[in-house]
């Protein structure tokens, strides 16, 4: 269980990493609006899941 773990978590922060790489491509290419709401929410929704991964990785029962 902590290979399937340690995947999961390093494909989140893979895709948080994307995010902020999308954010500053859509600030170059389109300037200030609207379509940064996708790759931040997307990021925050990472973020949550991280949280929770490492919160289940403490747990004796995922060990």
């Amino acid at each position: 269980m902590y290979i399937a773990l340690s995947i999961m978590l390093m494909a989140a922060m893979l895709v948080l990493f994307l995010c902020g790489y999308y954010v500053r491509m859509i600030k170059e290419k389109f300037g200030m609006n609207w379509l940064h709401a996708v790759p931040i929410t997307v990021a925050i929704l990472m973020v949550n899941i991280i949280w929770a991964l490492l919160e289940m990785a403490k747990s004796a029962r995922w060990q």
